[in-house]
């Protein structure tokens, strides 16, 4: 049963044998929901809101753009050598920070002043 309340649509569906339900054909055409999509449940106060859920892929999305605006963020606060650093050690491997802060002049001085070696 479909039935207009304002600007509210409420739409009776039935819970299957197995808890089941279909989401009836308005609902789906107004989330946008396709086979497949995710559907999150929202409960509060004893009534429950169904909305449909970031796909993976929106949630990846997501956080690489937050990642972009954290790294545009840092950038302005960097000095000129820390970017050129940056610049120098994009895609190097753990043991190539390794290599390279062991061959620095301050750490082979802080190594012998520490260890005597």
């Amino acid at each position: 049963m479909k039935k207009n309340e304002g600007d509210k649509i409420v739409v009776t569906t039935t819970v299957s044998k197995a808890y089941q339900i279909t989401v009836p054909s308005v609902v789906r055409k107004v989330l946008g929901l396709a086979p497949g999509d995710p559907v999150d449940f929202e409960i509060e106060k004893g009534q429950a809101v169904l909305k449909k859920a970031e796909t993976k892929e929106e949630k990846i999305r997501r956080v690489f753009a937050e990642l972009d605006r954290m790294k545009e963020a840092r950038e302005k606060h960097m000095t000129p050598e820390q970017k050129a650093f940056a610049k120098m050690s994009a895609g190097w491997t753990i043991n190539q920070y390794h290599e390279y802060y062991d061959g620095l002049p301050e750490t082979k001085a802080y190594v012998k002043e520490k260890y005597g070696v």
